[in-house]
């Protein structure tokens, strides 16, 4: 995860110094995040048919190809803005399948009982990862240049693949596939669950929200750096890292907590929209950076919570398109938010661009609170491990 920080990072700066254009960095999230949003519920089927750590081992190998590809074309000086597209969109065509296996993973290597730590074990794990990531990409880019952040990651998934391998399937938890249907008979089973099961319905409504628009870090972060705060990709780097350590606080708190609930995330939801209208306010690096580190904490709570509640609500047989809807809305949204955030950064301001995407944050947990109520689920209603069926307090 270090390396993939490393290559993200590198590539928003790289898209930045070629074309200095906002909506050129929106595209280029577009383009990763579009195959997610139109390939992953598709993907949730088939992650519920077959074994998902062979899965990844397939896709993680096709990740470390992409960055070694991305690498070769950016130490020959060859690469072009269409290439960095087309790399782009392959990534997320392979993040596609990735995601929603790795999510739904998580629940064949450790009991229902242990999820809540395992999800937040994870957050922890991907934010230490956040931090330390962008901070040695900004170091190496202004001393070596931008190809080393992308080779790095590409040998990174060397321990990915390794750690697959070394994994004993007959000890993992695996549950039986229920009578295989046809595609489009298996979208509406998830579908129809997902509909009747208002708390998860309300989850990924406030998801919508806060993953369309909240969660452009990588289309909102450089343009903050570059045009707020006035600062060269060593900054940048500290930004982004920034947004780490206060993940990495927040999923330490939800790590202590055993019992996810609805009132959690729509508490978390508002205050990291809050923060973020808070950010867009301030021109001062040192208050920035407190701020962004509250943004992470807020922002982790909030999808980690998510995370579990959904995991723990999720019947086995299921779980993987449960996981792929929770991927779409969340990751896959990011074409969306990325051109909103392109074109209004363009065209009205930085400022004003995080000013309104927090505020639809806030507007998203209103709208969380409102459908949670209207459908007789309690803010305190938690998931319960095993029986798929929401525990309402």
């Amino acid at each position: 995860m270090t390396g993939t920080w490393m290559q993200n990072v590198a590539q928003s700066w790289l898209v930045v110094t070629m074309t200095g254009s906002a909506v050129a960095l929106g595209t280029v999230t577009a383009f990763q995040f579009l195959p997610i949003l139109l390939l992953s519920l598709f993907a949730g089927v088939y992650v519920d048919r077959i074994p998902k750590r062979k899965l990844l081992l397939i896709t993680q190998t096709v990740s470390a190809i992409q960055a070694f590809m991305l690498a070769y074309l950016v130490y020959t000086k060859s690469v072009t803005i269409l290439e960095i597209y087309i790399l782009a969109l392959l990534l997320g065509f392979t993040n596609s399948f990735d995601q929603p296996g790795r999510q739904a993973f998580v629940a064949e290597m450790v009991p229902d009982e242990d999820i809540p730590n395992a999800v937040a074990l994870n957050s922890l794990l991907f934010n230490t990862a956040r931090t330390l990531g962008p901070a040695v990409a900004g170091i190496s880019i202004a001393l070596i240049g931008m190809a080393p952040s992308f080779a790095i990651n590409g040998i990174s998934f060397v321990a990915v693949v390794i750690a697959l391998i070394m994994m004993k399937p007959e000890l993992l938890r695996t549950f039986p596939v229920k009578q295989v249907k046809s595609m489009v008979a298996d979208l509406k089973e998830g579908f129809s669950y997902v509909r009747t099961t208002p708390l998860i319905a309300s989850l990924i409504m406030i998801l919508a929200f806060v993953g369309t628009f909240g969660y452009n870090f990588s289309t909102a972060l450089p343009l903050l750096t570059r045009h707020i705060l006035r600062g060269g990709p060593e900054v940048f780097g500290i930004v982004t890292s920034s947004v780490g350590i206060g993940s990495m606080l927040g999923a330490m708190a939800v790590a202590g907590r055993s019992r996810p609930t609805l009132r959690v995330v729509i508490g978390s939801a508002m205050l990291f929209g809050f923060f973020e209208i808070i950010v867009s306010l301030v021109h001062n690096v040192g208050l920035s950076l407190l701020l962004l580190a509250l943004v992470g904490a807020s922002g982790i709570v909030y999808t980690a919570t998510t995370n579990t509640m959904l995991q723990l609500n999720s019947p086995p047989h299921l779980r993987g398109r449960i996981m792929a809807l929770y991927v779409m809305v969340f990751t896959g949204s990011t074409p969306i938010g990325a051109l909103f955030t392109g074109f209004l950064a363009d065209y009205a301001g930085t400022a004003l661009m995080i000013l309104v995407e927090g505020s639809l944050c806030i507007i998203g947990a209103f709208v969380g609170i409102v459908y949670s109520k209207k459908n007789f689920v309690g803010i305190k209603s938690s998931g319960v491990p095993s029986s798929g069926t929401p525990d309402v307090q």
